[in-house]
């Protein structure tokens, strides 16, 4: 039995005994060429020789903490910043549970609309907007807890959840945080936008929280992953993903030119790029298989979430939800709009009355996971669930063309077709129910395009 750790781009087999000879004889594959890394390093060197000196078991335990914790990456983009004036907020989620999909409910005053845990059935959400043209997201921090109660954490689903139930602006959320019942059991960042301009993360724990408004960041944007500013800097976590996110960030964002939510997903979602480690793969220089640590898209993303905000709440119903079921190298962005009755029935659960098994699962989100564990991470035996084979995902061969390329064209198909349409109803052009007919129709091909763009992995 082994242990793999991994440390960037470099993996180590620690044999689960205490022999650590095989280690320690090349100790010198730990030193990387950039003296930027050497910081990191330096505490490692340092835990390894205690480890060695003392004992396996502290150095396995402290690897295992780090392992299961689960990251996401996000920003949002205040509407004083873009052309349209409408707020945008990302979500790129890495989970535990990679079976995801899309759920309804009706809340004590407003009817929303939430990604889901595919086994959960009612309760929680993981991002979510409403009819009132509220949207809530969040990301896990490690760095903002001040107690040590033993409460039950990790209620962040649940916040959401009757958040959008209750809260129609920031100021309905804040009320409202005034009367939740504490000790909040939440450890997380908690990204929020409105229809009347509203654009705010709130870093919360157990007992308070602090707001930061991105409409009076400078940048006019505002990256956010696993680590609160207001925390321990000795504690932050997901602090390379925000150094390419930021980067990326700075590149891409433009205050006269609107991001639209898909180049968002693939400047973010599928970009194999590594700032640390100074790194960027396309298709000239993918190697056969890269390491999957600390790049945006991971082994245990499970969806990608953009919502496009409105700049008056009179349109609240026109909020978009552009959601990501499945790993997404190889799953299409939908389009989903403020209606519980125009949901794609291939993004909500197979039975809708199921309570327990693969029924709850989306359909879209199955396929995803299907070519995601063939393709992608085609390699089960030892470690080998850690490696991300990027030729298949980025190089087109004489047989096959890239999984990246399948994507882009079946989602291209859904840009096409949804983004004529949808400017005509905001523009007052046609008709609410012009629209969701013609919506309907629409989605209900997506899932055959994509299927078809995706011919040859699903045929295998």
């Amino acid at each position: 039995m082994q242990l793999l750790f991994f440390y960037n781009c470099f993996a180590v087999s620690i044999p689960f005994a205490f022999n650590l000879s095989p280690l320690a004889s090349n100790f010198k594959y730990f030193y990387l060429s950039s003296c930027q890394c050497d910081k990191f390093l330096l505490p490692l060197r340092q835990l390894l020789k205690f480890v060695m000196k003392k004992s396996i078991l502290l150095f396995i335990t402290v690897i295992l903490c780090v392992a299961s914790s689960w990251a996401c990456t996000s920003f949002i983009i205040s509407g004083k910043a873009t052309p349209t004036g409408r707020p945008m907020m990302f979500k790129h989620r890495d989970t535990g549970e990679l079976n995801n999909r899309i759920a309804h409910f009706r809340g004590p005053k407003y009817t929303f609309i939430g990604l889901v845990n595919a086994p959960s059935l009612d309760g929680e959400v993981w991002a979510g907007m409403n009819q009132a043209g509220f949207c809530i997201m969040n990301t896990a921090s490690y760095n903002l807890r001040e107690d040590n109660l033993k409460c039950k954490m990790d209620r962040e689903g649940e916040l959401m959840y009757k958040a959008l139930g209750l809260c129609a602006t920031l100021a309905d959320f804040e009320a409202w945080l005034a009367t939740y019942p504490q000790p909040w059991g939440v450890e997380a960042n908690f990204g929020v936008i409105d229809a009347q301009g509203g654009a705010a993360y709130y870093e919360m724990n157990n007992h308070r929280w602090i707001k930061y408004d991105v409409n009076a960041e400078a940048s006019g944007y505002r990256v956010v992953t696993n680590f609160s500013f207001a925390g321990r800097q000795t504690e932050y976590k997901g602090w390379e993903r925000y150094l390419t996110a930021s980067a990326i960030m700075k590149e891409a964002f433009s205050p006269t030119q609107q991001m639209s939510a898909t180049e968002a997903i693939n400047l973010f979602s599928r970009q194999y790029r590594h700032e640390l480690l100074g790194v960027n793969y396309n298709p000239q220089n993918a190697p056969q298989y890269i390491v999957d640590q600390d790049y945006i898209p991971r082994r245990i993303t499970s969806s990608v979430v953009v919502f496009e905000g409105v700049t008056q709440p009179q349109n609240a119903d026109q909020t978009l939800m552009w959601t990501v079921l499945g790993y997404p190298a190889c799953a299409v962005a939908i389009p989903i709009v403020m209606h519980p009755d125009h949901i794609p029935a291939y993004m909500q659960a197979r039975d809708l009355s199921a309570t327990s098994g693969p029924t709850l699962h989306s359909e879209i989100c199955d396929i995803a996971m299907l070519i995601k564990n063939k393709w992608i991470f085609p390699l089960k035996n030892s470690n080998g669930k850690y490696y991300v084979a990027l030729q298949n995902v980025l190089s087109s061969t004489t047989d096959r063309p890239s999984i990246m390329h399948c994507t882009h064209l079946a989602e291209q198909s859904v840009i096409n077709a949804f983004t004529p349409l949808y400017a005509s109803w905001i523009q007052g052009q046609i008709t609410n129910e012009a629209f969701y007919a013609s919506y309907d129709q629409l989605a209900t091909r997506w899932l055959q395009v994509y299927k078809s763009a995706f011919s040859t992995y699903l045929t295998k």
